[in-house]
């Protein structure tokens, strides 16, 4: 609840969050094959930190890919001048650009109506399974971890480079184009003219693309959830 996507915003009250944590806790008590009898203190702490350093893993893993979104917005304000402009963001805690935010949105509402947030809590529940409560043996020694989040923070700018790649693109086309005008016509006021069309123009390729950004979201949650499984048997040892 604390980092991961969907509940860990500001926008959702730590009530809230208390209460999805009890129902999970409920939950997860259910499907422990190997409960541990009468643990010492010494053992009970152990065990707290053991699964709240799980947690930060499998929180941890979304947050980084769900970046990409933010990336991508921040690479398309840039060329419609939108890059000084910025909204706080309550998921993050941060501001952010605009076409970011908006982006944020509907990653937030795909994850939602594809019933990723059951997914997530579906990694919190294998967790006991994969990783059993007396067991805790990461392979940190053959470098699998740090390679995981590696090849995850790789792939967090390529989808974002892929969601901003088109719009990008044709906006430089357009400067190319712009900038032939204003050599050909230098009557024409470039400042009250280049802005709005560059403006409709974004936006009109945004809609024509929106199809493929979607697509991107889809294989975004699907590297999320695979590195969610690799992370728990990383773990499991």
């Amino acid at each position: 609840m604390v980092i991961v996507p969907l509940f860990s915003g500001q926008q959702v009250p730590n009530t809230y969050k208390i209460g999805i944590s009890f129902i999970l806790t409920a939950l997860c008590y259910g499907v422990i094959n190997d409960p541990i009898e009468n643990p010492s203190m010494g053992i009970l702490t152990s065990l707290i930190i053991k699964e709240f350093l799980i947690g930060i893993f499998l929180g941890f893993i979304p947050k980084i890919l769900l970046y990409a979104v933010q990336i991508a917005g921040s690479m398309l304000d840039i060329p419609i001048g939108f890059s000084m402009a910025t909204l706080f963001d309550p998921s993050s805690g941060i501001n952010v650009q605009l076409s970011g935010h908006f982006k944020n949105i509907l990653a937030m509402l795909l994850l939602l109506a594809t019933d990723g947030h059951h997914l997530l809590m579906q990694g919190i529940l294998i967790s006991f399974d994969w990783v059993s409560i007396g067991t805790f043996v990461p392979s940190f020694a053959d470098g699998s971890l740090s390679t995981l989040l590696i090849e995850n923070v790789k792939q967090m700018f390529i989808i974002g480079f892929m969601m901003a790649a088109p719009i990008v693109g044709i906006m430089f086309l357009m400067d190319i184009a712009l900038g032939i005008m204003a050599k050909t016509v230098p009557q024409m006021n470039i400042f009250a003219v280049f802005p709005p069309i560059k403006l409709l123009l974004h936006f009109a390729v945004y809609i024509i693309i929106l199809p493929s950004f979607f697509y991107l979201l889809k294989v975004l949650f699907e590297t999320m959830f695979e590195s969610m499984h690799a992370i728990l048997k990383i773990l499991g040892g």
